[in-house]
């Protein structure tokens, strides 16, 4: 056993498909974090620090309290489940770019695409292997809910 990074509050992570990278939600920092496995290297991939749900590139982007995190079959993309921030936010690996995939911010329970669809607090999410569905754990609503990538 050894340390490999340490972070504030990370109550979700996620192994690279290759295995050289973990991605930890950093939801003390409000921040996604990648960990290089072999070294131990600590960078951030999204989130500026402050609470919000901005998306954009990089430290642009902003989380309201993160939770569960998957990764694409191909490595590409992260998402994320933005437990207060009632959204599925998809961050891409290799730009730091995030979006909403789901999601309107509003709490509830209604099904939908894009920001028509409401959650009741997000906390795990998983995606299926051929990456064309995620699986997402509403807290509150006490519910699984599919959404499609």
């Amino acid at each position: 056993i050894r340390t490999v990074a340490t972070c504030d509050s990370c109550p979700g992570i996620v192994l690279s498909p290759d295995g050289s990278a973990l991605f930890l939600a950093d939801n003390g920092n409000l921040k996604i974090r990648r960990v290089e496995v072999a070294t131990g290297a600590v960078t951030t991939l999204a989130g500026s620090g402050e609470q919000g749900d901005a998306d954009g590139v990089g430290d642009a982007a902003q989380f309201n309290y993160l939770y569960g995190v998957t990764i694409s079959p191909d490595g590409s993309a992260l998402f994320v489940a933005d437990f207060c921030g009632q959204k599925i936010r998809r961050v891409e690996v290799a730009t730091g770019t995030v979006t909403t995939l789901a999601g309107s911010g509003e709490q509830g329970d209604a099904d939908g695409v894009g920001d028509a669809a409401q959650f009741n607090y997000l906390y795990g999410v998983t995606i299926s292997p051929d990456g064309s569905a995620l699986f997402v754990a509403d807290f509150c609503g006490q519910k699984i809910r599919r959404v499609e990538v």
